[in-house]
């Protein structure tokens, strides 16, 4: 029972990874780098946007397609934008998966519940990504964001304090926004583009 039960785990990976899937992948890598570059450039202090494509294949794909484009994001911006990056690949490997194992059990089919999805991401990257934060880079990431941590510092607040505040600020509107964009994105194709493995997004159903 148990080998039947890990035979149809590992064939339900096997089946997300069609040809559709391989050519979504360096979609999602590219509209995750090009969103994260440019929110870096500007140091826009709110948002990251480096999850966007990954949530996008969470969507189309599934799950470990997620998981794996969260892999490549993580690997080549941490080469064009910050090489801080590589540290958060673990983050991006769970916001691929919550993404997809959300969206197939329909969290995406209406605004609230796209919202709940963006809260739960953010909830697993302050608990993952704060200690990373403080421990690799001393609080500073050299992103947008440092200019919350620094807000709290002059508070008074220690490097924990501060970095966990400044997730606590940053992640909920950041991942928010990512998921809703997402969602938004997906929603715009159409239905005969869409892979097989495809969620069902915002359609109002139940």
């Amino acid at each position: 029972m148990a080998e039947r039960t890990e035979s149809g785990f590992l064939g339900g990976i096997r089946r997300e990874f069609t040809t559709q899937t391989w050519a979504l992948i360096p979609v999602g890598v590219a509209l995750s780098v090009v969103a994260a570059y440019v929110v870096n450039v500007v140091r826009v202090p709110f948002l990251y946007l480096d999850a966007l494509g990954v949530v996008l294949v969470a969507l189309l794909a599934g799950p470990w397609a997620a998981a794996l484009t969260g892999v490549f994001v993580n690997v080549v911006e941490g080469f064009l934008v910050n090489p801080t990056f590589w540290a958060y690949t673990p983050l991006q490997v769970a916001f691929g998966l919550a993404a997809g194992y959300m969206a197939r059990r329909g969290w995406f089919r209406r605004y609230w519940k796209v919202v709940v999805v963006g809260l739960v991401i953010a909830v697993i990257s302050i608990v993952m990504g704060a200690p990373i934060t403080v421990l690799a880079f001393g609080g500073v990431t050299g992103t947008g964001s440092d200019a919350v941590t620094t807000f709290f510092r002059a508070t008074g607040a220690n490097i924990w304090s501060a970095v966990v505040g400044q997730t606590l600020v940053v992640e909920p509107i950041d991942k928010v926004v990512t998921v809703l964009l997402a969602a938004l994105v997906a929603k715009r194709i159409p239905r005969r583009y869409m892979p097989d493995t495809a969620a069902r997004v915002l359609d109002r159903e139940e």
